[in-house]
């Protein structure tokens, strides 16, 4: 059994609030649920295939391969930013379910109405905790490049459109009889500032790609550093 698997497997095994149970069992299948969804949506965006999307909609509209380029680049368009939105929201979604996960399985003098991975979490962990192998390692993971890169995407998905219409340039290959692009896409900087700006040269597939990496690692890590922490306790639950 995986790590999760055990930690489950033990919680319903010992614990006997039923509300207790019922949430737990809950936050349990909702990381599991929105880790692949967050892995459905990067492999929808990697397998965008703007000449495909064009056949679809030409085959819809029965208007043939003489699809006017406007419409094109705005199917296009929208199609990007629909998975970006399924990407980033659920990818945010999963560290924040762990968050309400881990409240359940530490004691803590309180349950705030909101919680968060990164600031609610992991904070408690290291007021209220201070010797958990769990806490030190969300403190290490948490203060890495690549969250402090991915973080600043939480909102923006519910507020605005991270690829605009202009950033997507099109050619039509003749010998191959097939519309590609001829540039890649890249994501803001910084998508809270405006206008936005990409010096980081951040590709949507590579940076996608690599966040989940990154993402579905520190889900999997730290459920190995709970179980442990849960041995430590011997076998206690809540983590007193």
């Amino acid at each position: 059994m995986t790590a999760q698997e055990q930690i489950k497997h033990l919680f319903n095994r010992t614990v006997t609030n039923s509300n207790l149970v019922y949430d737990f069992n809950l936050f349990d299948a909702s990381v599991t649920q929105k880790l692949w969804s967050t892995d459905y949506y990067l492999r929808a965006l990697l397998n965008l295939d703007i000449s495909e999307l064009v056949a679809s909609s030409t085959a819809y509209t029965g208007s043939g391969i003489a699809v006017g380029t406007s419409n094109i680049l705005d199917n296009f368009c929208r199609e990007i930013n629909r998975l970006l939105d399924g990407f980033f929201m659920n990818a945010l979604s999963t560290l924040d379910t762990l968050g309400h996960q881990i409240y359940i399985l530490y004691a803590s003098q309180s349950t705030p109405t909101r919680i968060y991975l990164n600031n609610t979490a992991r904070d408690m962990l290291v007021r209220e905790h201070q010797q958990s192998i769990l806490g030190q390692f969300l403190n290490t993971q948490l203060a890495m490049r690549w969250f402090s890169d991915f973080e600043p995407f939480r909102h923006c998905t519910t507020h605005e459109s991270l690829i605009r219409f202009d950033d997507i340039q099109i050619s039509y290959d003749y010998v191959n009889s097939r519309y590609k692009l001829s540039k890649k896409i890249k994501l803001p900087d910084n998508p809270q500032v405006r206008p936005y700006t990409y010096q980081k040269n951040r590709v949507v597939n590579n940076f996608c790609k690599s966040t989940f990496g990154n993402l579905d690692r520190l889900v999997k890590r730290s459920y190995e550093c709970i179980r442990r922490d849960i041995r430590q306790s011997g076998n206690a639950i809540p983590i007193p």
